[in-house]
């Protein structure tokens, strides 16, 4: 489900409010509250999806390369620097 919340000022008794594309053609259902300043929170917009990029790179490397390289990489953590 996806949810909108915006801190709006109203001017004559009017709220105008735009929706975004995935909202038309349907019903949904709107509650006004007056918003106390001192209570609202900062709402942060998503972040990039990086499931998106999930199986794009390309190494031209086989399984068992990278798996060594990882065991290589993983390897340098347990060295004792003492």
């Amino acid at each position: 489900m996806e949810a909108i919340r915006r801190i709006v000022t109203v001017k004559n008794n009017t709220l105008n409010v735009t929706l975004p594309d995935a909202f038309n053609d349907m019903r949904v259902e709107l509650i006004i509250l007056p918003a106390d300043e001192k209570t609202v929170s900062t709402v942060e917009e998503p972040g990039p999806d990086y499931k998106s990029l999930y199986g794009s790179f390309q190494s031209g490397l086989s399984i068992e390369e990278i798996d060594a390289q990882l065991k290589l990489l993983r390897s340098e953590w347990d060295k004792d620097i003492s």
